[in-house]
């Protein structure tokens, strides 16, 4: 997993210091509810205990601590005699407009149609599935950015507008060309798509396992090659390529490539 990648898991609003009880709350899941040392030493924690920093990540309490933690509350003086207004919203710069969070996911409607056949990654995961891999999921990323677009942008219009949070990449991008298209985490697609493979194939206990370990690669990257197998710390230390060939036979090129498909289609 790109160490970019694994920063992006500490959302950017994660102050640097905490009162008291916010500290408290921190505590029951990382050492003296310290989130600035926690969030400074992500990089060698993920090298040493990738499985339990992994673990508090993923955990559904903690993901919504670091979004509604108590923020320290400023105070308002209103005058004696006179009557104040102040009111504020979140808006979104697209060239020289400022957006509202519903008119951004509008903005973005429109520019997933107007590229989807012209930029070739959106037209993979719209139009051609069974190409989607991670150069696609790569190059999508640095167009969205490019054009104002960055997923974690849009994922907190999302948020903003009442719908879902914490919504995948992929989700984002095929709700935006159709809004029939559900809004899932990547927790939710990657369960998905490996119970789908499951389902439709017999694996022995050894292969589940392996499947596990792809499972945890996969709902950070939601794309896997084989050249991240013996480069990811989740499938390197198992036996990387050479321990999966094994394990799979001549069928692990086929079961990527479904993985892959599964995820974008």
């Amino acid at each position: 997993m790109p160490i970019s990648q694994r920063d992006e898991l500490i959302p950017a609003v994660v102050p640097l210091t905490l009162d008291k009880r916010t500290r408290s709350d921190f505590a029951a899941f990382i050492p003296d509810g310290d989130i600035s040392r926690f969030a400074d030493q992500m990089r060698e924690s993920l090298k040493i205990r990738f499985d339990e920093t992994m673990a508090i990540l993923r955990d559904k309490k903690f993901q919504e601590l670091l979004y509604n933690y108590d923020r320290a509350k400023n105070p308002f003086y209103v005058a004696y005699g006179t009557q104040d207004t102040v009111s504020s919203e979140f808006v979104f710069k697209v060239a020289d407009k400022q957006l509202k969070p519903r008119d951004y996911l509008v903005a973005f409607s429109e520019f997933v149609h107007a590229n989807k056949d012209k930029i070739n990654a959106l037209s993979i995961l719209l139009n051609n599935p069974r190409r989607w891999n991670s150069q696609a999921l790569k190059e999508i990323r640095q167009e969205l950015k490019k054009n104002a677009f960055d997923e974690e942008k849009v994922r907190k219009a999302h948020e903003l507008s009442g719908h879902k949070a914490l919504a995948d990449i992929i989700s984002l991008i095929k709700n935006a060309d159709s809004d029939q298209n559900p809004l899932l985490t990547a927790t939710e697609r990657v369960n998905r798509t490996l119970a789908d493979i499951m389902a439709k194939h017999h694996f022995n206990e050894e292969q589940k396992q392996w499947l596990n370990y792809i499972k945890e690669y996969l709902i950070i990257n939601l794309a896997i090659e084989k050249d991240n197998f013996d480069v990811e710390p989740i499938l390197e230390r198992h036996g990387g390529l050479a321990k999966a060939r094994r394990i799979f036979g001549d069928k692990l090129d086929n079961l990527i490539a479904e993985i892959n498909y599964k995820l974008a289609a």
